[in-house]
């Protein structure tokens, strides 16, 4: 399924991107740190501009660009870090977001919501056992799915 991204059109894989993290962020409850919070929210405003517009990446502000490391820092709550990287890697796409770079948003956002199940042990097994990775994994592959008309 990695392999054809790329068959999507650059637009329309925003719009999976943005709906893949909205998902997580909703699947993780309530993130209590403030900045991070504010962050994703203005983030993910200008990620809805974008795709509304049909743009093939995020334009985040300069000033956004510019705090993206404190944020970050203060990013010590299970799957935050993975949220922000997620939205990063939408906004830090030269040639728009490709079918690379949509799967590693995908992959941040699970590897969130994982670091946010906290897990006993990481295993197959477990990730098999834990339902928000299986929904995790349904969300994405419907994502797919309907983009490529299956």
């Amino acid at each position: 399924m990695r392999n054809e991204l790329q068959n999507i059109q650059p637009p329309q894989r925003l719009a999976m991107a943005m709906a893949a993290m909205e998902w997580a962020r909703d699947a993780m409850g309530q993130i209590e740190t403030g900045e991070i919070s504010d962050y994703l929210f203005r983030g993910m405003a200008a990620g809805r501009e974008a795709v509304s517009a049909s743009g093939d990446k995020i334009g985040l502000p300069e000033e956004m660009l510019d705090e993206y490391q404190d944020v970050l820092d203060l990013a010590d709550e299970p799957g935050t870090s993975h949220i922000l990287s997620a939205l990063l890697a939408c906004a830090d796409a030269p040639e728009g977001l490709t079918g690379e770079v949509l799967y590693g948003v995908f992959s941040f956002c699970y590897e969130g919501l994982l670091d946010r199940e906290e897990l006993p042990e990481w295993t197959v097994e477990a990730e098999r056992a834990n339902v928000r990775c299986l929904e995790a994994i349904a969300f994405q592959k419907r994502l797919v799915n309907e983009a490529l008309g299956r």
